[in-house]
């Protein structure tokens, strides 16, 4: 070490008693202004005021009390060890930018130097001081010739540091360490208390969330043992009727007819289900590949056909659509769109239309559309749309539905990297559309 390069000051108990001699604490007039500081600080705290508007009421007052100086905090982040501004109104906004996360060691200047050996620092000039060699260029230039920074400590440690700046080379007396001291531990006061209400609120929250998650179990439970009693009922009191009586022919093939869409049902439920549960555990298989829409849509209108002619709707491919590729699980697309093409089918009127077309929607995605003339979704239910077990439809439509189609549609959709979007059409019926990214050659 050079010798005019000094290792900056520690305070302790023994330097203070050897600047006084004695014991010494603030006058009547520093000891009002302190109150009524301390007042309005912890006011502020009562209130719930943000950290960084109270920690800047802690240094203005500081700064009023002690001529010539600028103050700021710094607050510790344990996971880093490093410094970063709590509150620092009268430092220039540049020099509070470069010394932003300032690391925690002992040749960090003084804060950091402070918050390392948990006790206060002085740097009488900082021009001459060995402990700012690597920050000194950053503070000269803005006026910073000395700082004395004293560590905050906290319930679980030290949570920040205490710094005061002199635009000359100063040594504080007693009176400003004993001010220092004693703002430095209201500044304790306002950080344990927002670090205490920070974990309240997170542990609030959690419990909030776990509170919602365990109520919307026990609604899902409850729907579910409501929509699977419904069929379940049915198929055990065809059953016993077919047990215990001898029917004519005609009427035991209803009974059989109405445990057959009773069991279709439980297992189509049971189906949804299992996809919802896997795509939640994102343990769904979905192989991404070169789907031709015109195939597909040609074997989903096929297919559902029948459907339409039993309801008295046309279902007719869009006269204008485009036919392209997209990149997508075809068994799991061709999924979607039947559970699409089949609720515009069971929700329309007779003699209505069900349209199904596919369009460039963009330079690297396409939009396949299925229209339909149906009721339309009142607009208050819209929201519902995904939620399971809510058939918005039921009152529209005597077919037997499990309230999942949709849910299961829109989750397939997004783990084949699109998205599903339902709206009401301008003039009647409903639209839905899957957009997808568009399969490139070389696939």
């Amino acid at each position: 070490m050079r010798a005019d390069e000094v290792a900056a000051d520690t305070v302790t108990a023994d330097t203070v008693a050897a600047d006084t001699g004695a014991s010494f604490d603030l006058d009547h007039a520093d000891s009002l202004v302190l109150l009524r500081r301390q007042t309005s600080v912890l006011e502020l705290i009562a209130a719930g005021t943000p950290l960084a508007e109270v920690l800047t009421c802690v240094v203005v007052a500081l700064e009023e009390l002690i001529e010539g100086s600028r103050c700021s905090i710094l607050l510790f982040d344990p996971t880093t060890a490093t410094l970063h501004h709590g509150a620092a109104p009268s430092l220039p906004p540049a020099y509070s930018a470069r010394i932003d996360g300032l690391p925690v060691g002992p040749q960090a200047g003084s804060c950091g130097a402070a918050a390392y050996l948990g006790r206060p620092v002085i740097a009488a000039d900082i021009r001459i001081d060995v402990r700012w060699r690597q920050f000194r260029d950053i503070a000269t230039p803005h006026g910073m010739r000395s700082c004395w920074s004293s560590p905050i400590q906290g319930r679980t440690g030290i949570v920040g540091t205490f710094a005061v700046y002199h635009d000359h080379p100063h040594r504080p007396p007693l009176r400003e360490r004993r001010l220092v001291e004693r703002f430095t531990h209201l500044a304790s006061v306002a950080i344990d208390h927002a670090e205490l209400f920070r974990a309240r609120l997170e542990a609030e929250v959690a419990r909030a969330a776990a509170e919602a998650a365990s109520q919307a179990k026990s609604e899902f439970v409850t729907v579910l043992n409501h929509e699977l009693r419904t069929p379940l009922q049915a198929i055990t009191g065809f059953t016993e009727l077919l047990r215990t009586l001898d029917l004519p022919p005609g009427r035991r093939q209803a009974a059989l007819g109405h445990i057959d869409a009773a069991a279709e049902h439980v297992l189509s439920m049971a189906d949804d289900l299992l996809d919802i549960a896997k795509i939640e555990a994102d343990a769904l298989p979905i192989r991404v590949e070169p789907v031709e829409l015109c195939g597909l849509l040609d074997e989903v209108l096929a297919l559902l056909a029948p459907l339409a002619v039993e309801h008295d709707v046309i279902l007719r491919p869009a006269s204008d659509a485009g036919r392209g590729a997209v990149g997508a699980d075809r068994r799991r697309l061709r999924q979607v769109l039947i559970n699409l093409v089949t609720n515009g089918i069971r929700y329309n009127h007779a003699g209505g239309w069900v349209e199904v077309g596919a369009k460039d929607s963009g330079a690297s995605t396409v939009t396949v559309a299925v229209r339909d003339s149906g009721h339309g979704i009142p607009a208050e239910k819209m929201s519902r749309l995904f939620t399971p077990f809510d058939r918005l439809g039921a009152e529209c439509s005597a077919e037997p539905g499990t309230g999942l189609g949709l849910v299961v549609a829109r989750a397939l959709t997004e783990a084949m990297g699109g998205t599903l979007e339902i709206r009401n059409a301008a003039e009647a019926g409903t639209t839905a559309e899957i957009t997808l990214p568009a399969a490139w050659c070389g696939w």
